[in-house]
């Protein structure tokens, strides 16, 4: 098995085609990436609703005065199995004044669950040492200024929807129309929220991959969820029963989240050439030993502390 194993091992370490894939699954696990996609789902699925009420506050408010195209932008945005919960809690918030003020901010504290979770996990893929990481203030007026670009998104993204619906002599083009505009809307809004998440410049050419698998990921559950999530609940209702929406949610939502975090290690392992990894953890490769260099240099917490890493084990 051994003799096997070191063939192997010589065979994908030799072509990038095996060894960059590789790379990106061995910092997926180095990183933990499985339970940071477990807690973007969760705050995530946290965090749906007050930003779908959001969502549609800011669109009753802004085109109060075209009642039509309000009804196709809310729509468009929500989905049919919470579109009755989202009007209803919609009707309930306060008018004006203060208790509307205090809703809003209730809504904005109950959305950040998601931008919160983001940004420990894109600082921990990129390895920033907490040292460097963007003191409270700042964090807090970044993540909010993230939640509020979250939201232009998710309503642009709706008149996207309705724009394209008018081409109902092109359904085909409309189609594609719709799916081409919501990626690059997406991958605008990811670019934003990365440079505004991360302490350091986030350059296109460094997250343009991590951006572009993201956005892909979203568009296909937003353009498809809608027509998987009713057929799961259907199929699903005998089993989960009145749980089924719930867990076909958290479904999709756990796939994107698997696909952002996996995204991000392709960015940060193609940035740092993190490449190839070693299949024997005795025999680390010059980038095994870079990335857990990474690792342990994450956990400096103050400005005078720095963290030197040594190896024992020779690469073979």
């Amino acid at each position: 098995m051994t003799s096997i194993r070191d063939w192997a091992d010589r065979v994908q370490q030799r072509q990038v085609v095996f060894a960059f894939p590789y790379a990106v699954i061995k910092k997926f696990g180095d990183d933990g990436g499985g339970r940071h996609a477990a807690l973007l789902t969760y705050y995530g699925f946290l965090s749906v609703f007050p930003l779908l009420l959001l969502v549609v506050a800011t669109v009753s408010t802004v085109l109060q005065a075209n009642t039509a195209l309000r009804a196709q932008l809310i729509d468009a945005i929500v989905p049919v199995q919470f579109r009755s919960t989202v009007n209803s809690a919609l009707l309930a918030l306060p008018s004006g004044g203060v208790p509307l003020i205090i809703g809003v901010a209730g809504l904005l504290f109950g959305g950040l669950g998601i931008v919160f979770s983001a940004y420990d996990t894109l600082n921990h893929i990129a390895a920033v040492p907490h040292r460097r990481r963007l003191p409270i203030l700042h964090r807090y007026l970044r993540i909010m200024a993230t939640l509020v670009v979250m939201i232009i998104g998710v309503a642009s993204v709706g008149a996207i929807a309705v724009a394209v619906g008018a081409l109902t002599d092109l359904p085909g083009i409309s189609r594609l129309a719709a799916f081409i505009a919501t990626t690059a809307l997406t991958f605008l809004v990811l670019w934003t929220a990365t440079a505004l998440l991360l302490p350091h410049r986030a350059r296109l050419a460094i997250i343009w991959p991590a951006a572009l698998l993201g956005s892909l990921a979203i568009t296909v559950v937003v353009t498809f969820g809608a027509v998987v999530l009713p057929r799961f609940v259907a199929r699903s209702g005998p089993v989960y029963g009145s749980f089924a929406t719930i867990v076909g949610l958290f479904a999709l939502l756990f796939l994107v989240s698997q696909v952002l975090v996996i995204a991000g290690e392709v960015a940060i392992v193609r940035r740092r050439r993190l490449w190839p990894r070693a299949l024997d953890s005795n025999a680390p490769t010059d980038a095994d030993r870079r990335a857990l260099l990474g690792l342990a240099r994450e956990q400096e917490r103050i400005a005078g502390e720095r963290v030197e890493v040594t190896f024992d084990v020779d690469s073979g």
